[in-house]
């Protein structure tokens, strides 16, 4: 469907109303659009620019209400990939780099699209089954019986639950080179942590002091992506500080890095922030809602899977016999309470993560890549139950050197235990 510019004809009133026209937002829309909601999806239309991969069984399977079928959206299809720590593990398992403009494509289609920069929202007294107001930049809006923020980290017009510490970032610094760098790095790697050696082959010291980083590197539409990417951190470390480190892995100087790059991605990714409040007007989805998995920042797919059911939900709310939405019901979805506990499990685990040095991180994904694939597959997504993820800490911590099971349990033992449990 041609999406629609503010002069152009759309409803005064519709009953949803998406912000963020990104890969989460533009999924919701269609989500509800199935689901028989009339739905307006709002955003500046931007290219999306960024690398989005997916271990392929994530978005594969006979489910009827799934969104996008992967084999129609992907770009580059990679039967295993290769994780290191201090040994090598061969991941037999595909991944896949989406193509944007087909993924895009697939998401937007039949979607009423509104094009314009988002300005405010008004929301309306308690009561009005209209609800809301969306004024865009410039003048004109519409109105809306339910607005969801998918605006991205940080939610735009949803709010946040106040205090606590704040996110941990990923951070990363990528260069599309015209071909697979020499050595390891020219197979599909999903995280190399060894360190970098100097060309005498001793450990290098360059880049960003006491931060651990690993190398992502696989092939891309345009060429082959490497990325040195940090773990975590709290505060962040700016991604142009990666690139002497980067230099050092690919046994070039930094300038020849740049020069013989395609393109340069320069990323920041948000880890365990807040979630949005429960019992707010707004709703958020997507990263907005943090989306976000505490290890690998991926969300894409985490938003394309949940999409149905929270528009499964809106659906519901929208047929009440009061005409008024329940906005906490739609927000329940977006959250259910066991998968709650599954981000409270994640944020444990990230706050382990980022009390280990170089060595114990590496000791711990090689442990962690020695686990079934099954098991680590699991931990690997946010919508994994918390009794399931919880088994696969249990055998993290089981099978662990016993320097990095004290490691583990030393930051809070009693709550370990407690995690632990199912």
């Amino acid at each position: 469907m041609t999406p629609t510019r503010p002069d152009d004809v759309t409803p005064d009133v519709v009953d949803v109303v998406v912000l963020g026209d990104g890969p989460a937002g533009s999924a919701l829309a269609q989500a509800c659009r199935r689901a028989g909601a009339d739905v307006t999806l709002v955003g500046d239309d931007a290219e999306w620019s960024a690398t989005y991969s997916t271990w392929a069984d994530e978005l594969a399977g006979p489910d009827p209400s799934a969104l996008v079928d992967i084999d129609e959206v992907l770009a580059i299809s990679n039967p295993e990939v290769w994780a290191y720590g201090d040994r090598a593990h061969r991941l037999e398992r595909r991944y896949a780099t989406l193509d944007n403009a087909r993924l895009r494509s697939a998401l937007r289609s039949g979607v009423r699209h509104r094009i314009g920069r988002i300005d405010r929202v008004v929301t309306v007294p308690i009561g009005d089954p209209v609800g809301h107001r969306v004024e865009l930049v410039g003048g004109g809006g519409l109105a809306a019986r339910l607005v969801v923020d998918a605006t991205g980290w940080p939610a735009s017009f949803a709010r946040r639950a106040s205090g606590g510490e704040s996110p941990a970032w990923q951070t990363a610094l990528g260069v599309v080179l015209p071909g697979p760098p020499p050595g390891d790095l020219g197979r599909p790697t999903f995280m190399d942590f060894r360190q970098v050696t100097d060309a005498d082959g001793r450990p290098s010291t360059v880049g960003p002091h006491g931060v651990t980083t690993f190398c992502y590197s696989l092939p891309v539409g345009d060429g082959w992506l490497v990325e040195e990417t940090v773990l975590a951190a709290r505060p962040a470390i700016e991604p142009i500080a990666l690139l002497p480190r980067l230099a050092a892995r690919l046994g070039r100087h930094p300038d020849r890095v740049l020069a013989d790059a395609v393109r340069t991605e320069y990323v920041r990714i948000p880890l365990g922030g807040a979630r949005p409040l429960l019992d707010q007007p707004v709703v958020a989805f997507g990263a907005a809602a943090g989306y976000v998995h505490a290890t690998t920042g991926f969300s894409v797919a985490a938003s394309i899977r949940a999409a149905p059911r929270v528009a499964e939900a809106i659906a519901g709310v929208l047929s009440g016999p009061s005409g008024v939405i329940d906005s906490a019901v739609v927000a329940e979805a977006v959250w259910p309470t066991a998968l709650r506990r599954t981000r409270v499990l994640h944020d444990f685990g990230l706050d382990v993560l980022l009390d280990l040095d170089d060595e114990e991180v590496r000791s711990f994904f090689d442990a962690f890549f020695d686990l079934a694939p099954a098991d680590w597959s699991a931990y690997l997504r946010i919508d994994t139950s918390p009794g399931e993820i919880s088994s696969v800490m249990s055998h993290l911590f089981r099978s662990s050197s016993w320097r990095l099971r004290r490691r583990l349990a030393g930051r809070n033992p009693a709550a370990l235990v407690r995690l632990l449990r199912p």
